[in-house]
C-alpha cells in the first residue's frame, strides 16, 4: 500500500498581478484553495484542506470535479436506446449513484498539463466503457484558467465514442467570510424561477416547481439565514437547502446565473453558467473536520436523475461528438 507521501498528488498554482491566487490539485482535478485581494489583505474564499493529500478518501467532495453524472440516480439505474444500465451504487443512506459512483472522477488521479503561457492548467482523465457501469469510453479534459485579474474561468470537454449520459461540475465550497464562520449571513442571488422540489429519497419528484412565494425565490437577494430559518417541508426534507434550479434563459454560452456576497468582507462573487441548472446547497451535512453551513456549493449542471425523467433536461451525449460546457468566477472586492 502507498504511504501518503507516495501519493501521486500534483500541487498547481495560477496567479495574476494584483489579483487571485488560485491552488488546484490533480486528485479529483480539485479547486482547493481561491484568494482574493482585499483592501485588508488576501481572503481565502473556499473551504478545503490545508494540504492536498488531506483530500484522500474526502466524503464531502469538496472542490473536486465530479462526474460522470453529478448528482443522485434512482438506484443507480436508467436505459440508453432501449438497454438498461446498473450503475454503482455509493449512496448508502438512499440506495443511489451519487456523483458517478464511489469510484467516481472525484477519487482519480487526473494528469496534469500545466500552461504557463496562458495562465491555465488542464486536467485530464479517460473512462472506460462499463465505468461504475456508464455505457461509452470517455475522454474528459477541465480547464482552469484565470483569464483576468479577478476571473477563473472552467471549461470542460468531454468525448465518448458511443452515446452515454454526461453531466460534470465543480462541487467547490464557497465560505466569502474568509474566517470559516458560518455562510448563512450570505445574499444570494439566482436567476431562477423554477426548482425540482425533492422526495424523502433525495431525487426530485419529476414535478417542476415556481418559486414565488417559497424559500426557493432568489430572484431577488435574500440573506441565507431569513431563508433558512422559515418553516418549510422542503427544507425539513433535506435539512436546509439541497435543490436543483432551472436557470432563466439556458444558453449555449455562459450567462449571468447566481451572485454571492458577504457583508462580513464586502467580497462578492457572480457565477455565469452554459448549464440548464444549478444545484445549490448549504452544506447541511458537513461535519469533521469542517461544521455544518460553513460553506455552500452551487453545481452547474443538469438535473438530478435527468436520465429517468424525460421531463427533464436531456444528459445525454452522442458518439462522436465534443461535449463543451462553461463555468465562469467573477470575484469583486
Amino acid at each position: 500500500m502507498k504511504t501518503m507521501s507516495e501519493l501521486p498528488i500534483k500541487t498547481s498554482e495560477l496567479r495574476s498581478e494584483d489579483g487571485l491566487r488560485v491552488k488546484l490539485h490533480n486528485l479529483g482535478a480539485t479547486l482547493q484553495s481561491i484568494q482574493v485581494p482585499t483592501a485588508n489583505g488576501y481572503v481565502e474564499v473556499l473551504l478545503g484542506y490545508p494540504d492536498a493529500e488531506d483530500y484522500v478518501d474526502d466524503p464531502y467532495y469538496v472542490g473536486c470535479t465530479v462526474g460522470r453524472y453529478a448528482g443522485r440516480i434512482d438506484s443507480g439505474r436508467f436505459e440508453l436506446a432501449g438497454k438498461s444500465y446498473q450503475l454503482d451504487i455509493n449512496d448508502e443512506e438512499y440506495g443511489h449513484c451519487l456523483h458517478g459512483g464511489s469510484g467516481g472522477f472525484h477519487s482519480r488521479y487526473w494528469t496534469v498539463d500545466e500552461d504557463p503561457n496562458s495562465n491555465a492548467v488542464l486536467y485530464c482523465i479517460e473512462s472506460p466503457d462499463g465505468d461504475q457501469g456508464f455505457p461509452g469510453r470517455l475522454k474528459v479534459t477541465v480547464r482552469y484558467s484565470l483569464v483576468s485579474r479577478m476571473v477563473l474561468q472552467v471549461d470542460y470537454f468531454a468525448e465518448s465514442e458511443s452515446d452515454t449520459v454526461v453531466n460534470l461540475t465543480n462541487h467547490a465550497y464557497f465560505n466569502l467570510n474568509g474566517d470559516g464562520s458560518s455562510i448563512t449571513n450570505h445574499e444570494v442571488w439566482i436567476n431562477s424561477e423554477l426548482y425540482l422540489p425533492m422526495q424523502p429519497n433525495m431525487l426530485p419528484t419529476g414535478d417542476i416547481a415556481n418559486v414565488k412565494d417559497t424559500v426557493f425565490d432568489f430572484r431577488s437577494k435574500a440573506v441565507l439565514a431569513d431563508r433558512l430559518e422559515e418553516p418549510a417541508a422542503q427544507l425539513e426534507l433535506a435539512g436546509g437547502i439541497d435543490h436543483f434550479f432551472l436557470l432563466n434563459k439556458a444558453m449555449k454560452y455562459p450567462a449571468i446565473a447566481a451572485t454571492v456576497t458577504s457583508p462580513d468582507t464586502g467580497i462578492r462573487l457572480k457565477l455565469y453558467s452554459s448549464r440548464p441548472g444549478v444545484q445549490f446547497y448549504t452544506g447541511n451535512s458537513l461535519a469533521a473536520p469542517f461544521k455544518p453551513r460553513t460553506g455552500l456549493c452551487l453545481e452547474f449542471q443538469n438535473a438530478p436523475n435527468a436520465p429517468n425523467v424525460p421531463g427533464f433536461p436531456s444528459p445525454l451525449q452522442r458518439g462522436g461528438h465534443l461535449w463543451h460546457r462553461q463555468l465562469v468566477m467573477e470575484f469583486e472586492s
